[in-house]
């Protein structure tokens, strides 16, 4: 019995040093499971479309809830603009190519994550010429969400929105809008 423990006690020392030989071996080489070594091409991607929301649109208009909470809660108000901010042929432009469908692949789905959050600030709102909406495209700064209202399109388990968020900061605060809106409650 006692040689069995004697045993026992060997295999798990000897595992023991292998696991720590590996950790350090991967912190001295700076890998870790996200990145992929120097020549080694990174696992298959998804596949991306691009998106133009509601292309019939014959304006975008962006509205900021950009009034602090405290404020909201007295006046009622969440905007300084209520009438919202219409884009320009080069700025639509801009938000039209930012928006993109990516569709996982499996062990991309697998390992997926959302926020936790979203609560957006920015809406961007679709026109038809006769003045009707016809949708939103609502993005929180805050966590990096976009959502579609109406759903632009019924997304499978496997897709999501995906947005350059820094495409269209740079525009906005070419606007003199800003990004980082209420982030901080």
């Amino acid at each position: 019995m006692k040689q069995r423990s004697a045993m026992v006690a060997v295999w798990t020392a000897l595992l023991i040093a292998v696991g720590i030989a590996l950790s350090l071996s991967a912190m001295k080489s700076g890998r870790t499971d996200f990145e992929s070594p120097v020549g080694e091409e990174p696992g298959p991607r998804g596949t991306t479309t691009a998106i133009r929301p509601w292309p019939e649109a014959t304006e975008v208009r962006l509205f900021v809830e950009d009034v602090s909470y405290d404020e909201r809660a007295r006046t009622g108000v969440t905007m300084s603009n209520p009438k919202g901010v219409v884009l320009n042929a080069v700025q639509r432009a801009t938000l039209d190519r930012s928006v993109t469908l990516y569709r996982m692949t499996a062990k991309e789905y697998a390992n997926a994550v959302s926020a936790a959050c979203f609560i957006p600030h920015h809406f961007f709102r679709y026109y038809d010429k006769s003045g009707r909406q016809l949708g939103e495209l609502a993005v929180c700064y805050c966590c990096g969400g976009v959502d579609f209202s109406p759903a632009f399109r019924n997304l499978r388990r496997n897709e999501e929105w995906q947005f350059d968020f820094d495409a269209v900061e740079k525009m906005l605060k070419e606007m003199g809008v800003p990004t980082e809106v209420n982030c901080d409650a």
